[in-house]
């Protein structure tokens, strides 16, 4: 839970204004946010705890003597991306207390020799770890007065600090990611370069003129190539017509070139420059390679046939026998640097890797249907291996032969439509909506693009009048959208009323024809008798 809370805060605090605040929330939880300076709340002089500071030692005010709760971040709760010299300040009073209270207690009976606690149920002596997993012989928690969930739950909102070099401020406008580069309609196709860059390959959500789109449907795709620190390689913009559907099917990277797959066909890129070296009608044998059905890796011209790998040209032996005896293949990947991915299912779903020089990994799945279906794994050009299936992410560093869990589920931002790239120092998620974020190994949050606009900077004069401000400004816009709204913007009884005075000429002349048709039917059966 900790681990979701503080993603969020720990990468956007450095990155905050002053006086901005923002809010993350997990389930029950709410957690606000802001960056600010270490001060006395008392007095508002500020403050300078040591980094060497262990314990419950409280901080004093040099200025009123005022006492604040500080500590070290506890070693109990490891957060990804906060430092093992973060310091806690802040904490209840009451809650500090208890827990020196506590310490001096168990200090003094350690100094005294007393004997241990004996449990309730079966008076056998308790050490310290029976006080958390139960007693031995019976099995039986000793409950504490003072661990009582009333006692423990905070009447208000609790105010804290988290005092790190890590959470300097950065500025804004000091990133090298350019206004706009993550920006697209649907998530994008992504392929990694043997040299830890990447490509992507989009529709861009820009306007285009309305006279265009009204003579025929026009989008615009984007292919471009970023260095491993985000810097532009490269970038193509080319004005496609056609549906949306049709204008990227897929990207697939063979070292020092690029293919583009597209609905009228496909075009070879040079990785260096992106300039194009030539164009071919698709074949059904470029589709398989799309779909992982064949692959050049290790030298060799590999495919999936009947289920096992068959080397087309090259020599066998340069593979594993492992590999080429598995049964049940369903995908090959070449992998950053010239290796191999073999995705099969026999026994469990298995992942092959198999790295330029013959090593091979094997790493096991297990999906909980048996199914392959939306899963994917990417690997990075140092041997990073991460895997995405049921809104999971699996990851293994370079060396390791298991995986171990990294996201999980739309707590952890993890779609239904996300994209997944192994980077060196972590892994990479796309889905629609220009939606880009990195994170570590351990889930710590690396990146993100922030596709919202940053509040602008500003002075202290606008700060202290900003309320009064933000609710002059928030019912001018509600007055605004009220009288521009149209009938689909409308609230539901709104709509409803709208609704049935559009329809009440269509009632009447319903009525009038029933009521016609009714009168020739008398008439009619009257002419007959």
């Amino acid at each position: 839970m900790w681990q979701r809370l503080l993603r969020e805060p720990l990468y956007r605090g450095p990155r905050l204004l002053p006086g901005e605040v923002q809010r993350v929330q997990d389930m029950s939880l709410s957690l606000e946010f802001s960056r600010s300076k270490l001060v006395c709340r008392a007095c508002r002089a500020p403050l300078a705890p040591s980094p060497r500071s262990s314990g419950h030692a409280p901080l004093s005010c040099a200025s009123c003597g005022a006492q604040h709760a500080c500590r070290r971040w506890p070693s109990s709760i490891p957060i990804a991306g906060l430092d093992l010299g973060a310091i806690l300040l802040g904490e209840d009073a009451e809650a500090a207390a208890e827990g020196a209270e506590a310490a001096a207690e168990a200090g003094e009976a350690a100094t005294e020799g007393a004997a241990p606690p004996a449990c309730a149920q079966c008076s056998a002596a308790l050490d310290e770890g029976a006080l958390v997993a139960g007693c031995e012989g019976c099995g039986a928690v000793p409950h504490g007065a003072k661990q009582s969930s009333r006692a423990a739950r905070p009447p208000a909102p609790v105010t804290w600090l988290v005092a790190s070099e890590r959470l300097a401020p950065i500025s804004a406008h000091t990133a090298v990611v350019q206004e706009g580069l993550f920006d697209w309609r649907e998530a994008p196709r992504v392929a990694p370069l043997d040299d830890g860059g990447f490509v992507l390959l989009a529709l861009a959500s820009g306007e285009l003129p309305a006279a265009r789109r009204i003579v025929d449907d026009v989008h615009e795709r984007v292919a471009l190539a970023l260095e491993p620190d985000l810097r532009v390689r490269w970038l193509r913009r080319d004005r496609v017509s056609g549906p949306a559907g049709r204008q990227a099917l897929g990207l697939s990277c063979e070292g020092e070139r690029i293919v583009l797959y597209a609905g009228e066909g496909h075009e070879v890129l040079d990785a260096a420059t992106g300039a194009s070296l030539e164009k071919h009608a698709t074949s059904s044998a470029m589709v398989a390679a799309l779909h992982g059905r064949e692959a050049r890796a290790l030298g060799l011209h590999v495919r999936v046939d009947r289920g096992r790998i068959a080397v087309v040209q090259g020599d066998s032996a340069a593979l594993p026998g492992a590999v080429l005896s598995r049964r049940g293949v369903k995908a090959v990947r070449r992998l950053p640097g010239g290796g191999l991915g073999v995705l099969s299912r026999h026994r469990g779903v298995r992942l092959d890797v198999v790295d330029p020089r013959g090593a091979l990994r094997t790493f096991l799945i297990n999906p909980r249907d048996g199914s392959l279906d939306g899963l994917a794994f990417s690997v990075s050009a140092r041997g990073l291996v991460a895997v995405l299936y049921h809104r999971r992410v699996w990851v293994a560093r370079p060396g390791e032969e298991e995986l171990r869990p990294c996201l999980d589920g739309s707590a952890d931002r993890v779609w239904r439509d996300s994209v997944l790239l192994a980077a060196d120092d972590g892994v990479w998620l796309f889905e629609s909506g220009s939606g880009a974020r990195r994170y570590a190994p351990d889930g710590a949050l690396l990146f993100d693009a922030e596709i919202y606009p940053r509040p602008k900077r500003r002075g202290p004069a606008q700060l202290a009048r900003e309320p009064a401000q933000k609710r002059v400004d928030r019912a001018r816009r509600h007055r605004l959208a009220r009288t521009s709204k149209g009938e689909h913007e409308l609230p539901e009884a709104a709509r409803g009323e709208a609704a049935r005075r559009a329809k009440w000429p269509l009632r009447a002349l319903a009525w009038l024809l029933g009521r016609s048709a009714l009168f020739a039917l008398g008439l009619g059966l009257g002419t007959g008798a």
